[in-house]
């Protein structure tokens, strides 16, 4: 069996150069929209790539060669047979092993976590932005979301949602450490700047510190 794996393509994280330029024209006053359209759909299309991940870990494959012909095809996926069993497509015939096809997408940052909602409402807000403050902003809320998870205190039983891990390691190139130090550094203007900004910072230094008697229990509901 000639395996398709090799076809399988994932959109990329964005680089860190273009979203700093992008942010640096908004601070001038000279948002650069030509940049703005190609960070904005370039994150778009790896929130795409993310979520495919999660429908395929869930058994629903979109095959890689009827996307690259322009065509929709959702392979139904079981795992019966387990990591050496056949994915084929019934339309293009297009086929891989679980193993080889999870291998494209492992150790990527392509796992939706407990982010998928963030990444779904950017989708939805970018293709529903007509102003380029609306695309700005949109792009900025995104880069800026955490996992958010349910958290209980193992002493006093105690639920609360807890932002847990900055979503920008999903959406821009490098380490969590470097992506959040670049995030915090960055200059806004006003269509990116504000409460949210400072509402981040402070998640993220919450996050520095350790919450001992605190577990997830859970995503957010």
């Amino acid at each position: 069996m000639k395996d398709g794996a090799a076809e399988v393509r994932w959109a990329p994280r964005v680089p860190k150069s273009k979203v700093r330029r992008l942010y640096e024209s908004d601070a001038r006053g000279l948002l650069d929209e030509d940049l703005l359209e190609d960070v904005g759909s370039a994150v778009a299309a790896r929130c795409r790539s993310i979520l495919d991940v999660s429908e395929a870990r869930h058994g629903r494959i979109r095959c890689p060669k009827c996307v690259a012909a322009g065509r929709e095809t959702i392979i139904a996926w079981k795992g019966n047979e387990g990591a050496a069993g056949v994915i084929r497509c019934p339309v293009c015939s297009w086929e891989s092993t679980w193993m080889a096809y999870r291998k494209t997408f492992r150790r990527k940052q392509l796992h939706e976590g407990a982010a998928g909602r963030a990444f779904r409402e950017y989708l939805a807000a970018w293709d529903k932005a007509k102003t380029r403050a609306a695309k700005m902003l949109s792009v900025d809320r995104v880069i800026h979301e955490f996992h958010a998870y349910l958290f209980r205190n193992v002493k006093t039983g105690e639920e609360r949602v807890k932002p847990s891990r900055a979503a920008c390691v999903n959406l821009i190139e490098g380490r969590l450490t470097d992506v959040v130090a670049f995030l915090d550094a960055l200059a806004a203007g006003d269509t990116a700047g504000g409460k949210a900004r400072e509402t981040w910072r402070s998640a993220v230094s919450e996050n520095r510190e350790a919450w001992k008697d605190w577990r997830i229990a859970g995503k957010a509901p």
